[in-house]
């Protein structure tokens, strides 16, 4: 396997991005910002006015509340849990979606739990919505439905191990995101005393994060296509002189496999590699895929 191989265990210092461990720092930092304002000026309302998601917000044209109301959370528990979720998750991730692309995916979650919310509470416009919930299950799901019968093992309040499959905590996690949405979060946005009593929890926005990460999976994944999407891609041709000036590249490319060039190879290996880590191991061609094959025996000598 190739996650054997000794180029593919560590990633090189220095030659590129990690998008999602600056996502990270972002929510991170937007938390301390936010308990500054908060604790020494007084100003955790105007923060909450400028980010924090609300319908009021938005019909004040304050669109960009779409992604910011991530940046704040209740407490630091509730950072704490979003942020250990969207690492371990993207971690575990990273070797088949890359930095970018995954760090794109739970904005993209963000946004869309988000706009799921906001149609919700379309009648309570003072209601606010904060916090990164909606990336980190999200990713859950994405997770979930990539490797759903692989045994995972975690501790348990950190010391019993407790060992499943992924495919029943996400049931786990629809069913209780399922039921705090329709009986809890659905009649208080309209007014109504809710059936569970289960706070003033974004349950619409987790389902909407949810539902991306299926549908990323589903569509970009596992190549579905429904019955309604034409199935025969159409191929658009480059002009004469593009096709030209690409076959020459080809035909002059001066990277050849021997042992003789072993300084072009190690330079061919860490382009793919840093192509791994941001657009992930499915985005290479076969033949990247062999020159890394070929590469451990002849970088080994």
């Amino acid at each position: 396997m190739l996650y054997d191989r000794p180029y593919m265990r560590t990633e090189p210092a220095g030659r590129s991005v990690p998008y999602l461990y600056w996502f990270l720092g972002v929510l991170v930092g937007g938390f301390i910002l936010q308990k500054m304002l908060a604790v020494w000026f007084g100003q955790g309302g105007m923060l909450l006015n400028w980010v924090a998601l609300s319908v009021g917000n938005l019909f004040s044209l304050k669109i960009w509340t779409l992604g910011t109301y991530a940046l704040l959370h209740e407490d630091f528990w509730h950072l704490f849990g979003n942020g250990l979720g969207i690492f371990l998750l993207g971690r575990a991730l990273l070797p088949e979606i890359g930095h970018r692309q995954l760090t794109k995916l739970s904005v993209i979650m963000i946004v869309v739990g988000g706009v799921c919310w906001a149609l919700v509470h379309l009648a309570a416009q003072g209601n606010l919505l904060i916090g990164a919930s909606a990336a980190s299950l999200g990713l859950l799901t994405l997770f979930c439905v990539m490797h759903p019968n692989q045994p995972i093992t975690i501790l348990l309040f950190f010391v019993f191990p407790l060992t499943f499959q992924p495919k029943w905590l996400l049931w786990i996690a629809l069913g209780i995101n399922g039921a705090g949405f329709l009986l809890a979060e659905l009649p208080m946005a309209f007014g109504v005393a809710p059936v569970l009593s289960m706070g003033p929890v974004g349950w619409s926005a987790h389902l909407g994060g949810m539902l991306v990460g299926y549908l990323y999976y589903r569509f970009a994944l596992s190549g579905f296509r429904p019955a309604w999407m034409p199935r025969r891609s159409v191929k658009i041709e480059p002009p004469a002189w593009m096709r030209k000036k690409k076959a020459a590249e080809e035909t002059n490319r001066p990277f050849k496999l021997n042992l003789s060039n072993r300084a072009a190879l190690r330079k061919e290996v860490d382009r793919i590699l840093d192509k791994i880590t941001q657009e992930g191991f499915g985005a290479l061609t076969d033949e990247e895929r062999a020159i890394l094959d070929q590469a451990k025996d002849l970088l080994s000598k």
